[in-house]
């Protein structure tokens, strides 16, 4: 394994401690309209596009549940948190330091998530990164979600990287196959969510995920403690 040429990023659990705040959002929902909701679930749905995320809901608790106006009241319940917050999501550990390793070695980077652009620059603003990722790819620029790896490739595409020498940073498993597919290096950094609560009352998941740490480290290439620990394997590589 050589140098690498470049290194994109996802977003939410990766850079922003944005996944806890989104699955207390699925917690308030779950106990509004009465289904039931865990981490493995949730983490399932993680990295997805929209419209993968609606019906990998029906798919859990059945074609005839309105998982629409469930959404929309998610989206509602995330902006409440957030506001909670003083409107914070919170910056990962050591995404500082990798931001400016690779802005002093002119490694080129980009930012592929599946989330809207509007989140994404309210994100970023809320964390005082604004002008921290010149290069950006959303949920509404790809036709597939992950773990179709469409968005990574076209991240790729902005900055002339070349698949083969570019580490994909990732939390989901959806993230990781999509990298893996798309032919890049992938890099799982575990966002840690099996502590939080579980609603288990209310329509049953019928078709409950496995999702954990585990099963997303076995599709990756490589396993990162934190984003910190990127900066030092980089260097060795050199």
């Amino acid at each position: 394994m050589g140098p690498f040429q470049a290194v994109l990023f996802d977003m939410d659990g990766l850079i922003f401690d944005s996944e806890r705040m989104c699955y207390r959002a699925y917690l308030r929902t779950a106990r509004a309209f009465g289904f039931q909701m865990n981490p493995a679930l949730y983490m399932s749905l993680c990295g997805k596009i929209e419209r993968e995320v609606v019906a990998d809901l029906k798919h859990a608790f059945g074609e005839d549940k309105d998982v629409v106006t469930w959404r929309e009241y998610i989206k509602k319940q995330k902006t409440a948190v957030r506001m909670e917050q003083n409107g914070r999501v919170g910056k990962k550990k050591g995404l500082l330091e990798l931001l400016s390793y690779l802005q002093e070695r002119n490694i080129p980077y980009a930012l592929a998530s599946s989330s809207v652009r509007s989140l994404i620059d309210e994100y970023l603003e809320a964390e005082y990164l604004t002008h921290a990722f010149p290069y950006i790819v959303d949920g509404t620029q790809v036709e597939n979600g992950k773990p179709d790896p469409e968005i990574f490739l076209k991240a790729a595409g902005l900055i002339g990287a070349d698949p083969a020498n570019t580490l994909v940073l990732e939390d989901s498993y959806a993230g990781i196959c999509a990298a893996n597919a798309g032919g890049f290096t992938s890099a799982f950094i575990f966002d840690d969510l099996t502590n939080m609560d579980s609603v288990t009352e209310g329509y049953p998941i019928l078709d409950q995920p496995v999702g954990n740490r585990e099963k997303i480290r076995s599709e990756a290439v490589l396993s990162f403690d934190s984003l910190a620990d990127v900066v030092g394997f980089m260097e060795v590589l050199r």
